[in-house]
């Protein structure tokens, strides 16, 4: 599977101990890492990243804007080659079309595109399907992050052009009035997708450092990455999903969507479990079915409702399934566990 550099998740790790005090070790390691030995060169699944970035959203809950502290402080050192190859640009344009093309070298958890309308470009964020307690948190932190990294490009230019506006997709929180101070514009929630809305202006804005022998330089640097970063590999790639799985209640991610967030077409994502004797369905099963137990031993909450929580829309159709995976109704499971 295709991976993605450790460089933003170390960065936001130092970010997240010096802003907020967190035992950061302590949760790496529950992953398996330790903060002194990340090599910088090192690569990690977005799946694994998610699942560490959960833990740390979790424990910062009492401010809700500290991905927007976090993402405004990425600097180019955790972009890479990356960085450098979109600063060699000849302009503003080429830079949107390089930085789009070679997206997965970026930290983010989002599609990114952009378009024209009439006098005004939309550069869109969309997201990848995340769960929804870690929606707000992942956004804030990739919008924070490149509105930085657009005002660093910004500053090269001698220009300080700001946003007409940005778009956020999800509903408006409290905090409203703290984005429109931190873009300096009008900020619109409930969005399909995140957005900045520029004047298409500025893609014909030159880069004065512009140089075509260092872009060459720095391109074949970041062509080699992904090469290296392509390499497929099949270990356990079903546990990743079950764990990503795992972080979810109510609306599953559909398995295209599960094959984005690996990074692989979704017919690469089912060759690989179909390698491991896997599929996404089995998989997804054994999730609901481990939530559904864990309720039914460990809550009074009613059938029909874990149903829903499992996304189920009527009950009939969690329990069809639960006798398939236990054998037994749920209730019978409950009473059964009980005695």
């Amino acid at each position: 599977m295709t991976l993605r550099s450790i460089l933003a998740l170390t960065f936001t790790v130092e970010q997240l101990h010096q802003h907020y005090q967190l035992d950061t070790e302590a949760i790496l390691a529950r992953h398996g890492l330790q903060q002194a030995h990340l090599d910088a060169n090192a690569t990690i699944s977005q799946a694994d990243e998610l699942a560490i970035l959960a833990e740390f959203a979790d424990q910062i809950q009492h401010d809700p804007l500290a991905a927007i502290t976090i993402g405004s402080t990425f600097g180019l050192s955790s972009y890479g080659a990356f960085a450098m190859m979109l600063m060699s640009c000849s302009s503003v344009y080429e830079a949107f079309a390089l930085g789009i093309k070679y997206q997965q070298l970026s930290y983010l958890f989002s599609e990114l595109d952009y378009q024209l309308n009439g006098d005004t470009v939309l550069l869109r964020l969309k997201p990848y399907r995340l769960p929804d307690h870690l929606l707000r948190f992942i956004v804030d932190r990739d919008v924070a992050g490149t509105w930085h990294f657009l005002n660093m490009m910004q500053t090269m230019l001698g220009q300080q052009l700001k946003p007409l506006a940005v778009y956020m997709p999800y509903p408006q929180p409290e905090e409203a009035l703290a984005y429109r101070d931190k873009f300096q514009c009008p900020v619109e929630f409930g969005r399909d997708e995140a957005a900045f809305v520029l004047p298409a202006e500025v893609l014909r804005l030159p880069f004065p450092g512009g140089n075509s022998t260092a872009l060459a330089l720095y391109r074949s640097q970041c062509d080699e990455i992904l090469k290296r970063r392509s390499q497929v590999r099949t270990e356990a790639l079903s546990e990743r999903l079950q764990q990503y799985l795992s972080m979810f209640s109510q609306r599953f991610p559909a398995i295209k969507e599960c094959a984005a967030t690996f990074a692989l077409s979704e017919r690469q994502f089912r060759r690989l479990l179909s390698d491991e004797g896997q599929s996404f369905q089995l998989i997804l099963d054994r999730v609901r079915s481990e939530k559904a137990c864990h309720l039914l031993l460990n809550s009074s909450t009613s059938v029909e409702q874990i149903g829903l929580l499992l996304g189920y829309s009527e009950a009939a159709g969690f329990i069809h399934a639960f006798k398939k995976w236990q054998g037994m109704t749920p209730a019978k499971f409950r009473k059964s566990s009980t005695q």
